[in-house]
């Protein structure tokens, strides 16, 4: 795989045209909307690039919510107030010159790093997927993630203490 930075946040200096996860929805969302949610509040997107480069190859984007006790799974829900405050895993993308290299893992293990973060400081008790494709879905369960047993492409992941 080549080189790729830390991921940092998305600014007004780093190059979007071009990215391409071959996820239309992915893809126009990181040109359209990305920057535009992350100085409005509505979501943070972390990019990575390829190296010594603005030119983006990979991103997340988090933002908060809460899920219904009947949408969550059992250890979700277990002790707590309905409905369920969560972290959204709300886009994470790949572009296509870097499929199948771990970056998405790579990607994930970050957020979910800063996700268990936020949670030593606010209460949280997961994060929340909506998986775009069967692919997706099957990504985050080999990751850890637990489906809902009311939302077909709705996943959990438990920030656990």
């Amino acid at each position: 795989m080549g080189k790729v930075t830390a991921p940092e946040p998305l600014s007004s200096s780093h190059e979007v045209a071009n990215f391409d996860s071959s996820e239309i929805v992915l893809d126009n969302w990181i040109k359209q909307r990305g920057l535009k949610n992350q100085l409005l509040g509505a979501s943070r997107t972390f990019v990575v690039c390829k190296e010594n480069s603005h030119h983006v190859v990979g991103y997340y984007s988090l933002a908060t919510g809460s899920v219904n006790h009947t949408d969550a799974t059992n250890t979700i829900r277990r002790n707590m107030p309905d409905p369920i405050p969560v972290i959204i895993l709300a886009r994470l993308a790949v572009d296509i010159s870097f499929h199948g290299k771990g970056l998405g893992a790579d990607l994930l293990r970050d957020a979910v790093l800063r996700c268990y973060h936020v949670a030593e400081n606010i209460g949280v008790k997961a994060i929340m997927v909506h998986a775009l494709t069967e692919n997706a879905k099957q990504f985050y369960l080999h990751n850890g993630f637990k489906a809902s047993s009311t939302q077909k492409n709705t996943l959990f992941l438990t920030l656990k203490k």
